[in-house]
């Protein structure tokens, strides 16, 4: 929304010349070089049959909505500012014109309105002021939508490009785009337009039938090649050029797990390219890939905020999938860098001029939020459903922070009055403080047997580390070993060892969970989700009364731990391994585990979909203050009963 279309210069010189027949050429030059005019106020109204909230997702994003509309695409420069931020230069040719501009912080509240302002060094305007309103439709499910855009030309030909460009052309391509939105709404494709018109895949759709069909039809996932396969020759490049797997399996409404791993497997035969990319922590968006997972480094830079991150592997490297080998996708240009949607989790946003008092409302959900301000700081707060909890607040942007935010604040309307003390311009964000779970994070892929295995030389470069916040362990030893090595000798002993690793691989792989190392004859495996970790252990012992049944293996039984926390990531004898108290706690709880039973942590306990599942298995558990070795106090480890076989 954010660029709107200069129209043909020629169009404004044949207006020109047609005063100057009627006033004189004197007259035309004086208009021409009289300075900057009045604004002009371009308003048009649209009634929408989507309901707001809906309509709100469409038209919020931006770099969407401009390439619908047929605007240009623009070239993003960021200067950092010593007062936090960043100033963003932006360069574009509309019909042979050079413009450019700073765009200003985009302001919007969701799902009301949103607003870009441009100050121009270089063109026919100004200043453009862009602005987007939506307010519910006389009839239920509908949305009337008000765009405004205020120009104020440089000239008397910038007047009239204005009059063309935007009364005639601009209003056109967002008409034909809002037009889209209930096609959008009612999940079907949007056409491609333009630019973006399908050039030939021939290749794509050979290597698709040669190498993907038959290698869906291995993995048992026949239905999802044809999404993909449909997805791949029937967008545009720009929707193409980076591919994340658990969007699209929300978009197809199907299982993740087996579309990621059919993506693995496709990439293993050379179909994609594996993609890590750093992601903003402020901002949220992608900021910079790399190949490998050695190209990773430590800290990251986002441009556009102007901070500098710690790269952790829960949420600051997404994985993602590029169909270049395919000769299918592209460097995608960019049409709007700061639309609403382009940060979903913000709620909403402000400017404030230098020195100014401003009262700002917001419509905000139940959850934790923060205030965000590039020159002021951030602080979270959380939004409830109490009657008691303030509705309004004042708040002060200056340089020794941001001061004044409540520790709560009711769910519905909320009303800021914000004083910013700063002498230049600052901006004040609200954001939600959960991260949506739709990325493949670096920590849920090295948690994936399969990419261990068809990705073995993915290490991470010597001597790197990486946090991650949250990760499960489990640990498993084999009781009664020792004795079946005295029994059976070392060589006929360890076969049954080998076996009962094989036997565990099948289950820690079927659970989402990935080994780790063997230590003698114990593993260590790791999981991202609680419960699938804790059905693994006990399909785990479910499975070792196979071993007992071959001879030598009677006496064998398994004691498992289970303990979650965060941990270290590194390369370690050409692995990816796991260090760190969350580690050494987890080998600690697998400890104090008998014969037939899990041990779980506290830790573990406190996840609603580890107690679900302990509670459906109805096994006996009791819970024991025990000291674990190494470890000071004593902990509270719940330990399952799981009954031998008869």
């Amino acid at each position: 929304m954010s660029c709107e279309t200069c129209g043909p210069r020629r169009l404004a010189k044949r207006r020109v010349r047609e005063i100057a027949a009627r006033n004189g050429p004197p007259r035309a030059a004086a208009l021409l070089k009289s300075g900057v005019m009045q604004p002009e106020v371009y308003a048009w109204e649209f009634d929408i049959p989507v309901a707001r909230p809906s309509l709100w997702a469409f038209v919020s994003d931006t770099e969407r909505l401009n390439r619908l509309a047929g605007v240009f695409p623009v070239h993003y420069q960021y200067k950092p500012l010593d007062t936090g931020g960043s100033e963003v230069v932006a360069e574009a040719r509309a019909a042979g014109v050079l413009l450019r501009w700073v765009e200003r912080p985009c302001e919007w509240v969701e799902p009301e309105y949103f607003r870009f302002t441009r100050d121009y060094s270089k063109g026919p305007f100004v200043r453009l002021v862009s602005e987007v309103r939506l307010r519910d439709g006389d009839r239920p499910g509908t949305t009337r939508l008000t765009h405004t855009i205020t120009v104020t030309p440089g000239h008397f030909m910038g007047r009239v490009l204005a009059r063309v460009a935007i009364g005639v052309q601009t209003r056109a391509g967002f008409a034909r785009a809002y037009a889209l939105a209930p096609q959008w709404a009612a999940g079907q494709e949007l056409p491609a337009i333009g630019s973006e018109r399908l050039p030939p895949r021939g290749f794509a759709a050979r290597e698709l039938r040669r190498v993907l069909v038959p290698l869906a039809h291995r993995l048992g996932t026949p239905a999802l090649a044809e999404h993909l396969s449909h997805h791949l020759l029937g967008k545009p490049d720009s929707e193409l050029d980076s591919l994340a797997p658990h969007v699209l399996a929300s978009e197809w409404r199907v299982d993740r797990r087996p579309l990621l791993r059919l993506f693995l497997h496709a990439t293993r035969a050379g179909l994609f390219a594996l993609q890590y990319h750093l992601v903003c922590p402020s901002c949220r968006r992608s900021k910079a890939s790399v190949a490998s997972l050695a190209d990773l480094r430590e800290h990251g830079h986002c441009p556009s905020c102007n901070i500098r991150f710690d790269v952790d592997f829960d949420r600051a490297v997404e994985v993602r999938f590029s169909p270049r080998p395919l000769g299918v996708g592209d460097d995608a240009a960019e049409y709007c860098h700061a639309g609403p949607r382009n940060t979903p989790h913000r709620v909403a946003g402000w400017n404030f001029e230098p020195g100014t008092s401003r009262q700002v409302e917001a419509l905000l959900g139940p959850g934790r939020h923060q205030l965000v301000s590039p020159q002021a700081g951030s602080v979270y707060f959380d939004v409830v459903d109490e009657p008691d909890a303030p509705r309004e607040a004042a708040l002060t942007l200056a340089t020794d922070g941001l001061s004044g935010a409540p520790e709560r604040m009711r769910a519905g309307p909320v009303r800021l009055v914000v004083d910013s003390r700063f002498g230049v311009p600052a901006e004040l964000m609200i954001a939600r403080a959960r991260w949506a779970d739709d990325a493949v994070t670096v920590a849920e892929l090295t948690a994936i047997q399969e990419f261990r295995e068809l990705f073995g030389g993915e290490l991470l470069a010597p001597g790197a580390e990486f946090s991650i916040q949250n990760m499960v362990f489990l640990f498993t030893d084999l009781v009664g070993s020792t004795a079946m090595y005295e029994r059976l000798g070392d060589a006929a002993a360890f076969s049954l060892v080998r076996r009962h690793f094989d036997l565990l691989a099948d289950i820690y792989s079927q659970h989402g969970g990935a080994l780790v190392k063997t230590i003698g004859d114990a593993i260590m495996a790791v999981f991202r989700r609680g419960d699938d970790a804790l059905r693994a252990a006990l399909a785990m012992h479910a499975k070792i009364p196979g071993l007992r049944e071959v001879e030598g293996g009677a006496g064998l039984a398994l004691r498992i731990g289970l303990h979650r926390g965060p941990c270290i990531a590194m390369t370690a004898n050409d692995r990816i391994d796991y260090f760190g108290t969350t580690v050494n706690t987890a080998a600690r709880v697998q400890g104090v585990a008998g014969g037939h039973e899990v041990a779980l942590s506290p830790a573990m306990l406190e996840l609603p979909e580890v107690r679900a599942a302990l509670a459906e298995t109805k096994l006996p558990a009791r819970t024991e203050e025990l000291k674990l070795k190494g470890l000071v106090g004593r902990h509270a480890i719940s330990i399952v009963q799981v009954p031998p076989p008869a």
